[in-house]
């Protein structure tokens, strides 16, 4: 009897710092064509057996659901405008490497903020002499299934002056009851990420923290974005919140704003 091989390649698409067995840091990366104009990926197999990756750009679209789709032409692409190597690596248990990327930015470039996803694609590695001689010699009907992990990290470029405004409209889930909806309206031609907290008040002041909801992200595609948070006790009818969200501290200008809502 034949024997038959067949693998799924099951591809995971975003990781904030690890996804399965490959660190990866930074989690994002931020240029501009004056002080930042290159940067340096850490990688570290923290599996338990080799491991090789592609590496490549990729553009993307952010849904306002959270998701993504890919884009077969952007004119905010950033990937035509670095160059970074190595493009494959391979990694043993508990090795690391690097990646550096630098930006090659032509004259006249309009301005605007660019960004694409650079992608650590794990790939299967080359049979060897021994996995090739035990598939001419058995009879036995086999099935493997691997599972080959995908990270994206956004690399974002910035020209010129950009800034942006964040107003938040927040209100209690009254179908579930449990949760705070959070709506980041953007206005202004930067993307703005940061985080949300959520802040129990008494007599005026600011309690216990309820809630929070890390690297929330609107970026220029989009002019709001909406964040389901879970509370993280129950909270009375007709308590008082602070809804607080604080841009990152790498956005040029970066602000805070926060209302109050009452449950």
């Amino acid at each position: 009897m034949k024997k038959f091989f067949l693998s799924y390649f099951i591809a995971s698409l975003f990781s904030s710092a690890a996804y399965a067995n490959l660190l990866v840091t930074p989690t994002r990366v931020e240029l501009d064509n004056k002080a930042q104009r290159s940067a340096v990926f850490s990688l570290v197999n923290k599996g338990k057996q080799d491991a090789r990756y592609n590496i490549y750009f990729e553009d993307k679209k952010l849904l306002p659901t959270g998701d993504y789709v890919s884009l077969e032409n952007s004119s905010t692409s950033l990937a035509k405008f670095v160059r970074y190597s190595p493009r494959r690596v391979s990694l043993a248990p508990e090795e690391g490497t690097r990646v550096r990327m630098a930006l090659r930015l032509p004259k006249g470039t309009p301005e605007g903020e660019y960004r694409s996803y650079i992608v650590f694609h794990q790939i299967p590695l080359a049979p060897t002499a021994i996995d090739n001689e035990q598939k001419n010699t058995s009879n036995t009907l086999s099935l493997s299934v691997t599972a080959y992990m995908r990270i994206s990290i956004p690399v974002i470029l910035r020209l010129g002056a950009l800034s942006s405004e964040v107003f938040i409209d927040a209100d209690l889930d009254r179908k579930t009851q449990s949760s705070v909806e959070v709506t980041l309206v953007r206005e202004g031609l930067r993307s703005s990420y940061g985080d949300i907290e959520l802040f129990l008040v008494s007599s005026g002041q600011e309690l216990e923290n309820v809630g929070s909801y890390k690297n929330a992200a609107v970026y220029t595609e989009l002019t709001a974005r909406t964040f389901a948070i879970e509370l993280s006790k129950p909270v009375e009818r007709g308590r008082e919140l602070i809804v607080r969200y604080r841009e990152s501290e790498s956005l040029s200008d970066a602000k805070v704003v926060e209302t109050r809502i009452v449950l």
